[in-house]
């Protein structure tokens, strides 16, 4: 419940005002270490060991800045992956309308033109805010199995009825696709596992430098400080990244929308009607 409430949070909040409240609580956090560790050990007995010290972060650090960069690929590449499912699934909705207007049967046209309308409808009224709020739902797959049961059930009077019936089946298959990559694009984001990792290595970093032996306090507190606004400003980016779908660093409706808009109000009643009890 608490992780839930913190990555509400976090999505919810602009991310130069998250970050720099990671930031601020990093830069604390840090200096209280130092303290602590003046406190606790000599300057001079951490002055001895710099050497070691200095070996032991610089190549712990190379090894979290491979890990950083790494993650923070993969989720860029989820984000650009459920853009490009989403402007797919814009498209194809978009071409089955209009293929549908090729048929010579006007009621399979009116039908399955409005079963588009809804499927579009419920894809940016219903999914779209489940998948801002870090959900994965699957309201319109009922309106894209209706779609494909009306093809399958369709009778095609004329050759060319049946050849557009074929191609409009191949589309919906399309569709079904770039659907389950949207939803899949929705649901997949880094393990909790990673996460815990990512904090570890960052923590020990921060207090292995802080053991650092520095003749001056605030000298060896500025560096620090730099040091972990650097880690938290690219662990917040990862963060931004990791939903495609929340925040403002996040995937669009506006290609479900625009087809929308270009599909006009619905011709006929709602399909659905149909299948209430």
């Amino acid at each position: 419940m608490l992780l839930r409430m913190l990555d509400n949070w976090v999505y919810n909040l602009p991310p130069w005002l998250s970050s720099s409240i990671f930031v601020l609580a990093g830069i604390v956090a840090s200096g209280l270490v130092l303290v602590a560790l003046t406190r606790l050990v000599s300057q001079q007995t951490r002055h001895l060991h710099n050497e070691f010290t200095l070996f032991t972060v610089t190549n712990i650090a190379v090894l979290y800045a491979v890990l950083l960069a790494f993650i923070a690929i993969v989720a860029w590449e989820g984000l650009l992956k459920a853009s490009e499912a989403v402007g797919k699934e814009a498209d194809l909705a978009e071409a089955l309308y209009l293929d549908a207007q090729r048929l010579e049967d006007k009621r399979i046209v009116s039908e399955l033109q409005t079963e588009l309308h809804h499927y579009v409808e419920t894809v940016t009224g219903r999914e779209w805010p489940d998948q801002r709020a870090g959900n994965v739902s699957d309201a319109a797959e009922p309106d894209l199995r209706r779609i494909r049961t009306t093809l399958a059930a369709f009778k095609p009077q004329a050759s060319g009825d049946a050849i557009v019936a074929q191609e409009m089946l191949h589309v919906l298959k399309e569709l079904f696709n770039a659907y389950h990559d949207r939803q899949e694009a929705a649901g997949g984001h880094i393990p909790s596992t990673v996460w815990w990792v990512i904090c570890f290595l960052g923590v020990l970093i921060v207090a292995l430098t802080a053991f650092l032996g520095m003749r001056s306090l605030w000298v060896h507190f500025v560096l620090l400080a730099g040091f972990t606004t650097a880690i938290v400003i690219v662990v917040t980016l990862i963060v931004q990244l990791d939903y495609p779908f929340r925040g403002e660093i996040s995937v669009s409706a506006e290609p479900l929308e625009h087809v929308l808009a270009e599909l006009g109000p619905t011709l006929g009643p709602d399909p659905r009607v149909s299948e209430l009890p």
